[in-house]
């Protein structure tokens, strides 16, 4: 029975206290010794509330948006920022990603600008739909399907690029020159390799890492061996709007680049301490990597490992600061909890949120002209 109700995230607030504790626990991360009691209350508590709504409450609603919402504030019950709940299509989605393959996207990153709201395209996946519509960053969007983008929250514009899977999507840009047009993509799945690269003058190596999921480790070490073949004598890894990815995708190009030493530190639940290490072999050439505010989590921490080594010059802007890295949980449903379960600190045991990031030897701030100095300025220093 479909009934409508435009207020689910109120009534999941209401179920959020009792069913964090249920949920928690299911997962390990809390003791039911002495507390049947108290967990027996609060499953009756959310049958309660579920039977008062569903006999009493004259609207309509549906049921599976109740339990998706009534999940997603028990995770964001916690506070943390990087857990949160999936819902089924959510999560099916992470696992295409988590392979570099994307469906019912059109291959952008983009923020808000602080003063309209309108979403900023930050980046533009090479080969991907908004690429071959002519999207570039600088960018701002609009509208979206006419409507106004600033009014739209990120999930909301992403779950509209999503239903246009198979059809075109329809945005109004206006480009950093501040001429308009509109643009008509065609929402389709693609496979993006995550890394591209080229041989610059002054037998300089250039390395973009879009992001450390699947194929990254691999395709960097060979982007590395093949600009090495061809004559390149020192390296520049961009990780700029790099949101991170899988840690073995990260400490196995860690290992390549580095001698030996601690790459990788983590506590997990309980306090106890992981280390990763690397191994004797290493690479001993120049290098410098680019950052900006929009590197995450695996593109820092590469930046900033090879900082601490003294391995590399840090060029561009401060990162986001994170140090917890997130499992993702099935559920019964389909849906799933990506959560926090261990926090990382770099081989010098520095906590990059306390930090608030790396800080780059050579802060450079991009300007909104089409001009990269970031990219200059690490040429500069090669040269």
């Amino acid at each position: 029975m479909k009934r409508r109700h435009s207020t689910f995230v109120v009534i999941a607030l209401m179920l959020a206290t009792a069913s964090a504790t249920l949920l928690l626990s299911i997962l390990g991360f809390q003791t039911l010794t002495g507390a049947g009691g108290d967990l027996h209350r609060e499953i009756q508590q959310i049958r309660q509330v579920r039977e008062v709504i569903s006999n009493r409450y004259v609207g309509e609603f549906s049921e599976s948006d109740l339990t998706d919402a009534a999940l997603a504030a028990t995770v964001a019950a916690l506070g943390d920022p990087w857990s949160a709940y999936l819902t089924a299509e959510a999560f099916a989605a992470e696992l295409r990603n988590t392979q570099n393959q994307h469906r019912g996207m059109i291959g952008i990153t983009f923020d808000r600008d602080e003063e309209t709201n309108h979403p900023v395209i930050v980046s533009v996946t090479p080969g991907g739909p908004a690429d071959e519509a002519g999207l570039n960053p600088g960018d701002t969007i609009l509208t979206l399907e006419g409507q106004n983008a600033a009014e739209l929250e990120t999930e909301i514009i992403r779950q509209m690029i999503g239903d246009r899977y198979g059809y075109s999507v329809i945005l109004e840009l206006r480009n950093p020159a501040g001429a308009l047009r509109t643009a008509e993509i065609f929402v389709r799945q693609f496979f993006v390799s995550p890394v591209t690269y080229e041989k610059m003058e002054d037998s300089i190596g250039y390395i973009r890492i879009a992001n450390f999921n699947a194929t990254s480790a691999e395709e960097t070490i060979a982007a590395i061996d093949t600009l090495l073949e061809t004559g390149a004598e020192s390296l520049i890894f961009d990780v700029r709007s790099n949101p991170g990815g899988g840690v073995y995708e990260l400490l196995a190009v860690l290992d390549y680049l580095l001698p030996e030493g601690d790459l990788f530190v983590y506590l997990d639940p309980r306090g106890g301490e992981v280390v990763r290490r690397s191994g004797p072999d290493y690479l001993d050439i120049p290098i410098v990597v680019l950052v900006n505010e929009h590197s995450f989590s695996a593109a820092e921490f590469f930046a900033a490992i090879l900082q601490e080594y003294e391995w590399a010059e840090i060029v561009g802007m401060p990162t986001s600061g994170k140090s917890r890295s997130q499992v993702t949980i099935p559920l019964m449903g389909g849906g799933a909890i990506r959560l926090s379960t261990n926090r990382y600190f770099t081989s010098n045991r520095v906590d990059l949120y306390e930090t608030g990031g790396i800080r780059p030897d050579h802060q450079v701030e991009q300007d909104e002209t089409e001009n990269d100095i970031q990219l200059e300025a690490a040429l500069t220093l090669l040269r």
